[in-house]
């Protein structure tokens, strides 16, 4: 299970969720990008674990591609 929480540019946070890492890259390279790449990431949980990360949506999937 992926978890994370995202924060659009008008302060706005929503939470999404994953089956895991594997479906969260396949949907950000499928042809409708789960979530925009500019997006600002706050938070990402991993098997319930935080994921040390500060970055955007675009930077955390090649943070998650290595």
């Amino acid at each position: 299970m992926m978890k994370l929480i995202g924060k659009l540019q008008n302060g706005m946070t929503f939470t999404e969720e994953f089956d895991g890492v594997n479906d969260f890259l396949a949907l950000q390279q499928s042809d409708y990008n789960a979530i925009a790449d500019e997006i600002e990431v706050v938070e990402v949980k991993i098997a319930d674990e935080v994921l040390d990360f500060k970055g955007n949506m675009g930077q955390l999937y090649y943070e998650l591609m290595k």
